[in-house]
Order: structure tokens, then C-alpha cells, then sequence
């Protein structure tokens, strides 16, 4: 039981601070330092909670019973691992883009928040892999 709660809560925490931070240093970037000072730091005060609970809740019912599928069988929909994540990344990524996208700014708006959500989804899945990983390796 307590090793389904560690493979269930560290690699879905350490996914979602890889990705708070990449996201404060990307804000960082664009607005020049204004990462908490913006109208919009609202994201960054209710993305750590609400990403947390359903990262812990996606974890729980699909990422552990898909990671125990792929290590009995290497391919899953006739996807490996590093493909379906793709899938699953570039997908997210795109709804991310979506929910995100301010209509008055253009179609580039789209393309610019849809890359940073494919990279903060491929990030969290990134990290998320190699530590449910070293920990099986334990």
C-alpha cells in the first residue's frame, strides 16, 4: 500500500514543479520579470493546487494501470511507451492551446500557447516516467 501512494503522489508532485518552474521561467522571459506581477498570476496561484489534485487523480486511475500494461506488453494500440506519450503530449498540449488561447490575439496566440503546452506536458510526462522507473527499479 505505502509503495501505490509513493508511485502514486512523487512522480505526479515532481512532474507538476518541473513544470511550475519551466512555466515561471518562461513567464519570466516574455514579460521581462513580471512572472507574479501580471494580471494574470492568477494561473500560477491555482495551477499548483488544481494541477496537483488531477495529476494525482490521472495518475492514480490511468497512469499506474497503463505503466503496469506496458511493462508486461511493450506496446499498447500498437504504441510503444515513448510514442503513446507523444500522443498523449501533443494532444494535451493542442486542448491546453484551446482552453488558453485568447481569441483576439491571432491564430500565432494558438500555435504559441499550444507549443508551450506540448512542452510542459511532455516535461511533466518526462519526469513522471523516470521516476515511476527508479522507483520499479527499487
Amino acid at each position: 500500500m505505502k509503495t501505490k501512494i509513493i508511485r502514486t503522489i512523487l512522480p505526479a508532485i515532481s512532474g507538476i514543479l518541473t513544470v511550475l518552474g519551466l512555466l515561471v521561467i518562461i513567464n519570466i522571459i516574455v514579460h521581462n520579470g513580471d512572472a507574479f506581477t501580471k494580471p494574470d498570476n492568477g494561473f500560477f496561484k491555482y495551477f499548483v493546487p488544481i494541477a496537483t489534485i488531477i495529476a494525482i487523480i490521472i495518475q492514480a486511475s490511468l497512469t499506474l494501470p497503463f505503466w503496469e500494461k506496458f511493462k508486461q506488453r511493450k506496446r499498447i494500440y500498437g504504441l510503444t511507451l515513448t510514442r503513446f506519450t507523444g500522443v498523449i503530449c501533443i494532444i494535451s498540449g493542442l486542448i491546453f492551446g484551446f482552453v488558453f488561447w485568447e481569441r483576439a490575439l491571432g491564430i500565432r496566440e494558438f500555435i504559441a500557447v499550444s507549443l508551450t503546452g506540448i512542452i510542459a506536458f511532455s516535461v511533466y510526462w518526462t519526469i513522471n516516467l523516470v521516476i515511476l522507473r527508479q522507483l520499479d527499479k527499487l
